[in-house]
């Protein structure tokens, strides 16, 4: 009789601890890393910033949730937000080459030109392969008006990645600034084809229709 009470005990605990266990996992549920993930790459930002920040939250030392998190902000144009969460990333995973992208990113967005082209450096030791590397020292380039050089970067990455959008955006701003129009119009066509509804596309619209 004794040993029935000891097993009927111990079965009870034993669900009560099983169960407390589900209720802690769930108190914890990082799922929102990978749903803010599957946000980023479906383009619903503002969905997946949500979903990241509590992420990052949950787990402050997760280093692909607030790198996730800084890219989401750049693409809401967060720039000095993104900065932040991009810096703090570097520091947790210091060989990701996607992180010193976003980072040479929000540097140009923010003018901080020598440091862009630092961290794309650092991109390149790291990872020359990444399309986004030419991609954002042409982008680079062209900011510093060193169109030939961009024009070289930037052709380099809508081979590499002919669905990169912006690579034919600054393409083509590349090519304006070195007097071939005939360039001009094919990349930012192109620009204009794969992403009609971008923030760039009137200013792009514009420059073709004054080649016409």
């Amino acid at each position: 009789m004794m040993n029935k009470r000891i097993w009927i005990l111990t079965a009870a605990l034993t669900a009560s601890l099983a169960f407390a266990n589900e209720d802690f996992d769930a108190a914890f549920d990082h799922s929102d890393l990978d749903r803010g993930v599957q946000l980023f790459e479906e383009g619903k930002f503002q969905d997946a910033e949500s979903a990241l920040s509590a992420a990052v939250e949950a787990d402050p030392a997760n280093a692909r949730a607030i790198e996730y998190l800084g890219r989401t902000r750049l693409e809401l144009r967060k720039y000095s937000a993104a900065l932040t969460d991009l810096t703090k990333a570097d520091e947790l995973s210091p060989d990701n080459d996607a992180i010193k992208i976003g980072l040479a990113r929000a540097y140009l967005e923010q003018k901080q030109l020598d440091k862009a082209e630092r961290e794309a450096s650092r991109a390149a030791e790291l990872n020359d392969s990444n399309p986004d590397v030419p991609l954002y020292r042409g982008a680079i380039a062209v900011a510093k008006r060193d169109y030939r050089n961009a024009a070289k970067w930037l052709e380099q990455a809508a081979q590499k990645k002919p669905d990169a959008a912006y690579a034919h955006y600054y393409a083509g701003l590349a090519y304006n600034g070195l007097k071939q129009p005939d360039k001009m119009v094919e990349h930012f066509r192109t620009f204009l084809k794969l992403a009609p509804d971008a923030p760039e596309a009137p200013k792009v619209e514009s420059l073709l229709r004054a080649t016409r």
